[in-house]
């Protein structure tokens, strides 16, 4: 499968905040040759075929400071969605010591498992996300790399059996204690135009083993195995390890992701913190959210 993280692009699809643009978000302004060159990383890469675009430059920034810039950047993409019930447009992403899945609202980004790769969003009632920006304040002492898939590499794999099933609706758990109805049910694998994964199948299993919701299928199982499969397969997998000061903002629709499991420091040292915020895109020619 195609290694996106290898091509030649991604120097293309990065850029370097400058000290005066990243003085002007603070100061609550929003620079205009920023956001210029944003809109074009968004047209060339987030919309094309390598699915992401980086800036970097941005080390050392308090927790509210990191905040600030990484709504600002993704307020330039489009509309942000909130996050959980009670309308959280930025998520801290850090290990709160649960487990995938746990109870009734533990979920990935509450913990420090790696591997299940998935989309983010796909329990939340619609629009879910088509991009997710990522703002990483403090890396892990270990591990926390981050893990993308292409879909189209996936559908070159998979046979048209599997994707058949794929794209039939599946009961993804919504992750909140008092949510009703307590399941979205959605496609796994919509081929569009556009095409459009939602996936992650641990809210899959959880939503399916509700009361009053069906039981996944052996056709449904095998087919959540094979892509597993498929997605677990380290040869498939970009993978890149984000530094202080860097913000990924990737495309939520053909991209899967996940991590590398990860350890803090002890004692009270490192700890990995990452901000997220989900991002509904802009139609093209419409004017930016800010």
């Amino acid at each position: 499968m195609k290694n996106l993280l290898e091509l030649p692009a991604i120097a293309d699809a990065t850029h370097a905040v400058s000290p005066p643009d990243l003085d002007a978000i603070l100061a609550g302004r929003r620079p205009a040759t920023l956001g210029s060159r944003v809109q074009e990383l968004a047209r060339e890469h987030l919309d094309g075929q390598l699915g992401i675009f980086l800036l970097t430059g941005m080390p050392g920034l308090s927790v509210e400071h990191a905040t600030e810039v990484t709504l600002a950047v993704s307020q330039l993409l489009g509309r942000l969605l909130p996050q959980d019930s009670q309308g959280a447009l930025v998520r801290q992403v850090a290990d709160r010591g649960l487990r995938l899945g746990e109870g009734r609202t533990g979920r990935y980004s509450d913990s420090r498992d790696g591997g299940n790769l998935h989309t983010d969003g796909p329990h939340h009632p619609s629009p879910v996300p088509d991009c997710f920006a990522l703002f990483c304040v403090q890396q892990a002492e270990s591990g926390g790399e981050l893990c993308i898939v292409h879909a189209g590499a996936l559908l070159e794999r998979l046979p048209d059996r599997v994707i058949e099933v794929l794209q039939q609706d599946f009961h993804f758990d919504r992750r909140e204690a008092d949510a009703d109805p307590p399941t979205v049910t959605r496609p796994v694998l919509s081929l569009g135009p556009p095409m459009r994964v939602c996936y992650l199948r641990e809210y899959i299993q959880i939503g399916h083993r509700l009361p009053h919701v069906p039981a996944l299928t052996d056709r449904q199982l095998d087919a959540l195995d094979a892509l597993d499969a498929l997605l677990d397969d380290p040869e498939g997998q970009s993978r890149i390890r984000l530094k202080p000061g860097q913000l990924i903002v990737v495309n939520n629709r053909c991209l899967l992701h996940g991590r590398t499991a990860f350890t803090d420091a002890p004692d009270h040292g490192q700890k990995r913190l990452m901000l997220r915020t989900w991002i509904q895109r802009a139609e093209p020619g419409s004017r930016s959210a800010v």
